[in-house]
């Protein structure tokens, strides 16, 4: 369209708008107390409340079960001590760079072989090394803390 086409059709949205409201065929403004998940004004500034960190050390707690099928493990041990994740440095692969195809009772969860998958390049070979969309672990796995969920969660597979 052209640029005046464009501005043409802006002015006269508003001048729609405008006459709408005039007449009072405009909804009611929702509050913003019903906005959103927090509960309250919008404009009241809502401190989180403090969450014990997670201080376990690896193999101190067990594999924590998935909320659904699919869904990247969280994590049931500290990760403060393995971080940041560098492009030379993966204290996480360190340790998980176990071979999927045949894991061991006891050993590290191994880093599944969709991790060795690149995605981008279409193809479904599995690769000699993880690929690096899947380098930085905590884009997709958080640790287990203590924290309540902050709505209720009714879903089931």
């Amino acid at each position: 369209m052209r640029r005046e086409t464009i501005l043409s059709l802006a002015v006269f949205a508003l001048l729609l708008a405008g006459r709408a409201v005039a007449e009072g065929e405009s909804e009611k403004p929702i509050a913003d107390g019903d906005l959103g998940l927090a509960k309250g004004s919008v404009f009241d500034v809502l401190t989180p409340p403090v969450q014990a960190v997670n201080t376990t050390d690896p193999g101190d707690r067990p594999s924590v079960v998935r909320a659904y099928a699919d869904a990247p493990p969280r994590i049931p041990h500290a990760v403060a001590d393995f971080m940041p994740i560098r492009r030379q440095e993966n204290w996480c692969a360190d340790c998980h760079m176990t071979d999927w195809r045949a894991p061991e009772e006891g050993e590290p969860t191994p880093i599944p072989s969709s991790h060795y998958i690149d995605l981008r390049s279409g193809s479904d070979e599995i690769g000699e090394s993880i690929v690096g969309a899947r380098w930085v672990c905590v884009s997709c796995h958080v640790p287990v803390t203590d924290a309540p969920p902050l709505v209720a969660n009714s879903f089931d597979e």
